[in-house]
């Protein structure tokens, strides 16, 4: 009896390796029974592919037309013998799958960095950026760097509402590249980052105790899920690690998303998943930092705080932040958000250099 699966398998061949192995991923091109060709291959989970090796392809997003950046993802080699398999811990991740795999969690016994997690955060000198997109890193990295004369140390936590691997991130390696990031952290169940951990909390203290970095930026990795629904959005987790931080007494600023030129209606101005977060899910009554807009787009978006109770509740904050165009520029980031440059959404660019504005200023207060 054929059983319907919740995936879509096809076989393919490789016919040519376009990026191989340079932070454990590869990218190939095949020849397979579908309009999209190229393939994400992740070494450590499949090992190494050769061209000829015939594979077992994930294709179930491209056919679905999401935003996986028209890749499928190799499940595994037929060409492959049997793997080398070295223990390092006993810590898994995407556990009780058929990809479930062993790393060093940096918490476990057999990690040097065992005894740290024995006690609190401390969040004294540091600062905790929390923002829905993945989108939002490069450009906070490059004006925090540039604003602070590289004088600052940034960890990304990357948590699991996203992609999983932190290599599937081109924006990761980018910074890296540039040394506009110092530390990876990968929480949960992704993974990749220089220190895996278990949840948030210990991602947070490897960051900022044991890395020693003076900044955090959390975030997910690239993939918002949203539904259209007020509260089914992947992104609703940053509200509660802002409770948490908030709580613990550590220093957080909120990034709003906020553009103008989404044809979703419910995106513009602050996007409704923002203005969620804010209103239902954030508890702590923090400053809300907006960019300084011209007169109608700042009247809409005060009409749409004031109709969200947001005025009511946290002391607001316009501040220029028009400056991260020279950030960008002094490292030749060309970010894009959902597509669009800071040229064609300007405002969500603005809106991470404000936030990253007031982060800096009372940092060094």
């Amino acid at each position: 009896m054929e059983i319907p699966t919740w995936i879509e398998l096809k076989r393919g061949v490789v016919k040519e390796r376009l990026e191989y192995g340079e932070k454990g991923m590869a990218v190939v091109r095949l020849e397979i029974d579908h309009p999209c060709k190229l393939a994400v291959v992740y070494l450590p989970l499949t090992g190494g592919v050769d061209v000829g090796d015939e594979v077992l392809v994930n294709t179930t997003a491209c056919s679905l037309g999401l935003g996986t950046g028209g890749y499928h993802f190799v499940v595994c080699n037929f060409n492959m013998k049997d793997s080398l398999f070295v223990s390092k811990g006993h810590g898994m991740k995407l556990k009780y799958t058929p990809l479930q795999m062993q790393l060093l969690l940096s918490e476990e016994e057999e990690s040097p960095y065992h005894n740290y997690y024995n006690q609190p955060i401390d969040f004294q000198g540091k600062l905790v950026y929390v923002g829905e997109l993945h989108s939002m890193l490069p450009p906070l990295c490059a004006y925090l760097k540039y604003f602070s004369g590289r004088s600052i140390s940034i960890a990304y936590v990357m948590t699991d509402h996203g992609a999983l691997p932190i290599t599937f991130s081109r924006n990761v390696t980018l910074l890296k590249n540039k040394k506009l990031l110092d530390v990876t952290v990968t929480s949960g169940n992704a993974f990749g980052g220089d220190f895996e951990c278990v949840n948030i909390y210990t991602a947070l203290k490897a960051a900022l105790n044991v890395a020693g970095c003076d900044v955090a930026v959390v975030t997910m990795g690239p993939g918002i899920l949203g539904t259209g629904t007020t509260f089914g959005f992947s992104g609703l987790e940053l509200g509660l690690y802002v409770n948490l931080i908030a709580a613990l007494g550590g220093r957080v600023v909120y990034i709003p998303r906020i553009g103008f030129n989404d044809v979703r209606e419910r995106h513009r101005g602050i996007s409704h998943h923002s203005i969620t977060v804010l209103r239902d899910i954030i508890q702590y009554p923090l400053t809300l930092v907006l960019p300084l807009m011209d007169k109608p787009r700042q009247r809409a978006v005060i009409k749409q705080l004031k109709a969200n109770g947001l005025l009511a509740k946290y002391t607001t904050a316009f501040l220029s932040g028009r400056d991260m165009r020279k950030a960008m520029e002094y490292y030749q980031l060309d970010s894009t958000t959902m597509g669009k440059s800071i040229d064609e959404e300007p405002y969500f660019f603005y809106a991470i250099g404000a936030a990253a504005r007031y982060g800096l200023t009372n940092w060094r207060s």
